[in-house]
């Protein structure tokens, strides 16, 4: 077995390729060009896409973080409307009230029942009289809180 069978080359196709050489290296160059002038092309063609997608995207998120930011501010101010408090301060109130008298018709050991008691008289009676002037006597008085955004939040409202 000879030297070049042993590579496993065919003779003639090693003197096609040598004798050859220099017009293959211009085709495979011609072909690498072409490849790297089409991969170039559609490189910029899909940054572009991506571009494109990312700004709508964006623009997207920010829509719907002021969306979410406006909501959250109603809802805030929904719940902090004074007339809307006094009822929530009432129903816990009636809430405590309705517990102390729930412990206190439950089979529970006296002691609960005394504790129970003692809380709920140490207020001396509960009184309804909300109202929103300061200084009226009531012993309530109307906070008005202010919600703002963080400072790296919203900087371009």
């Amino acid at each position: 077995m000879s030297e070049e069978e042993k590579k496993g080359i065919d003779p003639e196709l090693e003197k096609f390729l040598n004798e050859n050489k220099e017009m293959l290296k211009r085709i495979f160059g011609e072909e690498k060009e072409i490849l790297e002038k089409f991969l170039n092309e559609e490189k910029e063609y899909f940054k572009g896409l991506f571009e494109e997608e990312q700004s709508r995207a964006e623009e997207y998120f920010s829509e719907a973080k002021h969306k979410a930011k406006e909501t959250a501010e109603d809802v805030f101010k929904a719940f902090n409307d004074p007339d809307v408090q006094k009822h929530f301060m009432k129903m816990g109130i009636e809430f405590m009230m309705a517990m102390s008298a729930l412990i206190k018709v439950m089979p529970f050991p006296d002691i609960v029942k005394d504790m129970a008691g003692k809380a709920s008289g140490s207020g001396g009676g509960f009184g309804f009289g909300f109202s929103s002037e300061k200084g009226s006597g009531s012993g309530w008085e109307r906070v008005d809180i202010q919600i703002t955004a963080k400072d790296d939040e919203c900087k371009d409202e």
